[in-house]
């Protein structure tokens, strides 16, 4: 059985990599907003928005992992 130090690290080891991506893919949004010029070429843009969703999966995910840590350090 997992000590509860045990699970902080291994929900911090997830979450570290889950940071990196969302850093890197939301470079790769901020790439492609400096190349859309109007609201319509964003709407239109699949690619855009396929970015802007996994941006927010991450963003949930991240934030379920530090709220899961925070209730174990409790």
């Amino acid at each position: 059985m997992m000590t509860k130090e045990e699970y902080i690290e291994a929900l911090q080891g997830v979450k570290r990599p889950l940071i990196k991506a969302h850093d890197e893919i939301a470079g790769v949004a901020d790439f492609m907003e400096a190349r859309l010029q109007t609201e319509k070429e964003f709407a239109d843009s699949r690619v855009y928005g396929t970015v802007c969703y996994a941006l927010g999966i991450l963003e949930e995910q991240i934030t379920s992992i530090g709220n899961q840590i925070t209730k174990l350090k409790k």
